[in-house]
């Protein structure tokens, strides 16, 4: 018994556009799953990270009958995740000390890291310099 052809069209007309249908629907959940949000954050874990040290000071006090220089450091990442250096650097007369950290910052993270110098002395006149910067 054989299929007029009509039926036969129909019936594979049938079949494609359930098909067509189902993969519309597909994308519909994924696209709703993950939001604009999701494709964001896909944007983001592909942009290396641009992190900017938006506060820095430095302080001084005693730790034990040490003379110390705290440098405290606040950075904001402004691009994608990643691990960046953060350095501080302080001068004081003809001597320099430098020192710096390894952090992961998220997309949008931020940190705040407190550098220690024990090395500076008390004695110097020069009251001494500081910098930090982030590589």
């Amino acid at each position: 018994m054989s299929v007029p052809a009509k039926q036969s069209t129909l019936s594979k007309n049938l079949i494609v556009g359930c098909i067509i249908a189902g993969v519309v629907i597909a994308a519909l959940i994924v696209f709703f799953t993950l939001g604009l949000g999701g494709i964001q954050q896909g944007v983001q874990r592909t942009l290396p990270p641009d992190v900017q040290v938006t506060s820095k000071n430095a302080r001084t006090g005693y730790v034990g009958l040490d003379y110390t220089v705290w440098v405290d450091v606040s950075v904001h990442n402004y691009g994608g995740a990643g691990t960046v250096t953060v350095w501080a650097e302080v001068i004081q007369g003809s001597n320099s000390w430098t020192k710096s950290q390894s952090i992961y910052l998220d997309a949008k993270g931020s940190s705040d890291l407190t550098f220690e110098f024990r090395e500076v002395s008390f004695w110097t006149l020069d009251s001494g310099q500081y910098a930090v910067w982030v590589t």
